[in-house]
């Protein structure tokens, strides 16, 4: 039976793009309508992730989304494992699983799923014998070809900045303003907003606006961005790294970052596309962690973010990342 991630997949898929506002509204309406009880901003994430997998192509600035390309592309050191990313019509869907029944070897892997969560779709595997194969097998099953997605999206990862000259809170609004607090991974409300800090509050039209306040000047950001921009001013250290253990697996391993600071989206669909799958959560931890990701490539998003990456030695005892 078809999970609802990937129904609601199929149903991006075929609408093709459009609002996210319009797409979030869509989302929330099936899910309720199957009966999940849902955290507030559940279709929120849902897009989010399911963009970070590769499906969804989404400008937040602006509002808009698309269906991604469906593309066929390599893990790093993966050992015969690539990824079939993009949009899943129900034609693709159909020559998927001819493929698999013909001369395909396809495996489905399902998502975890947090508590009040929409499940996202399953994420596809392909597996091969050779990488001259893949650009044929791409070929065969409609797909773009992209060699390595994960490694090409970390080498265009932006430099972490501001963003344009904004307007500061109104005096109508002031009573909805919010500040960031890093240490507790929260907002909390502002009794005055003339620090240097992250801070939000809804505007005229009751939109939640996001700014960080530098000096005498007001400048646009989204949240996640926003986070990262505090954490470098104030000099702290959310990112780690730790090797696999196993042999010749040195050049790669897990990348975690602190909970209350999520990867941008860019970034986030960088570090996923080493697996395809969703990060895993780690509560004794508080992190999120991806696996499968190459220490230069850690490096450079890390550096990206204004962040000095921890190197960290397996603990093979509890598994923790401080």
């Amino acid at each position: 039976m078809t999970g609802i991630g990937d129904l609601l997949l199929r149903w991006t898929s075929e609408v093709g793009g459009g609002k996210v506002a319009d797409l979030r509204a869509g989302i929330l309406s099936t899910a309720r309508s199957r009966g999940f009880a849902l955290r507030g901003g559940a279709e929120g994430r849902w897009v989010r992730d399911v963009s970070a997998l590769g499906h969804l192509d989404v400008d937040w600035r602006r509002g808009q989304w698309s269906a991604a390309t469906p593309v066929l592309s390599r893990l790093p050191f993966s050992d015969g494992l690539a990824l079939i990313a993009g949009r899943r019509t129900a034609a693709f869907d159909r020559a998927v699983d001819a493929a698999a029944g013909e001369w395909a070897e396809i495996i489905r892997v399902e998502n975890e799923t947090a508590d009040g969560d929409i499940p996202v779709p399953d994420s596809l595997l392909f597996q091969y014998d050779t990488f001259e194969d893949l650009p044929e097998a791409a070929a065969m099953l409609e797909c773009a070809f992209t060699p390595c997605a994960a490694l090409q999206a970390f080498s265009l990862l932006p430099d972490l900045s501001e963003g344009s000259l904004a307007a500061p809170p109104a005096p109508g609004n002031a009573h909805t303003v919010e500040r960031y607090n890093p240490a507790q991974r929260q907002y909390e409300p502002a009794e005055s907003y003339n620090q240097d800090g992250l801070y939000r509050w809804r505007g005229a039209d009751w939109s939640r606006l996001v700014q960080v306040r530098r000096g005498a000047e007001w400048r646009s950001t989204e949240h996640e961005t926003g986070v990262y921009l505090e954490l470098a001013r104030l000099g702290a250290g959310a990112t780690w790294w730790q090797p696999e253990p196993g042999s010749g697996r040195s050049v790669v391993g897990r990348l975690a970052v602190a909970w209350g600071a999520p990867l941008p989206p860019l970034h986030a669909r960088a570090a996923v596309l080493c697996t395809g799958l969703q990060p895993r959560f780690d509560q004794r931890a508080e992190t999120v962690q991806y696996d499968n990701v190459p220490y230069a490539a850690a490096e450079q998003l890390a550096r990206s973010l204004q962040q000095t990456l921890e190197i960290e030695q397996p603990n093979l005892a509890s598994g923790k990342v401080k």
